[in-house]
């Protein structure tokens, strides 16, 4: 085997350990997605704000039974005032019960339905979880396997990520073998960190809601399809 089949060889067996960790930090990313869908009950009703809506609607209750006494007020006068009272109030009185009962039916709907999300999500994580111990599993005995395969380097993240850096150091003539490729890239990377500043940003970057549904799907649509799946087999039994 040439050197430049062993550094092939190599570059081969270096960009499919990178598949596993890709598939790794794509799940992992996956889950912080699915985490943005969980939220806490009370929260869901600190932003319903229930007594803010009840306020509002009873409002529009007062105004619209004051309307009609008005208008009842006008073509009678004080001959019968005693019906546009008793209409504006058989509007009023019913009209109240009405809306706070409406807002209340909304909040625990919103609330049940904010529990069935938090579950679902949680049941996905949960799938999710096991399926990235599958895949770190396979990356780590890959690993392992990897270190027994590639003699000629440290299999140190710096020096994978840039296999395609040292591989150029024998295509180019620098270097005769792979060890004197490795040496090569060793010193071009000394004299990058002497004269470069690294900056790391300390922000978490912002979380693309939009593109994450793309990349992994509708978890809330999964829900959907899990409670239908529920409901047929119940029927079954």
């Amino acid at each position: 085997m040439t050197e430049l089949e062993r550094m092939d060889q190599a570059e081969t067996f270096i960009n499919r350990y990178f598949e596993f960790e890709d598939a790794v930090n794509v799940s992992y990313e996956n889950k912080e997605y699915l985490k943005t869908y969980i939220k806490d009950v009370s929260k869901v009703e600190a932003d319903f704000d229930v007594k803010q809506r009840a306020k509002r609607d009873i409002m529009i209750c007062v105004a619209a039974a004051v309307l009609v006494f008005i208008i009842l007020f006008i073509p009678l006068h004080k001959s019968a005032v005693l019906v546009p009272i008793v209409v504006s109030l058989f509007i009023l009185i019913p009209g109240i019960i009405f809306v706070v009962s409406l807002n209340r039916y909304k909040l625990s709907a919103l609330k049940q339905h904010q529990a069935e999300v938090n579950d679902g999500i949680k049941e996905q994580i949960e799938i999710l979880d096991l399926r990235i111990k599958q895949v770190e599993k396979q990356r780590d005995d890959y690993f392992a396997a990897l270190q027994k395969k590639i003699d000629f380097m440290e299999l140190d993240v710096d020096y994978m990520k840039n296999i395609g850096r040292i591989k150029e150091k024998l295509l180019d003539g620098t270097a005769e073998t792979c060890e004197e490729a490795v040496d090569a890239f060793e010193q071009t990377l000394l004299m990058e960190q002497m004269t470069s500043i690294i900056k790391k940003s300390e922000t978490k970057p912002e979380m693309d809601m939009e593109k994450n549904l793309e990349r992994f799907g509708d978890p809330l649509k999964v829900i959907e399809e899990n409670k239908k799946k529920k409901k047929k087999e119940k029927k079954k039994k």
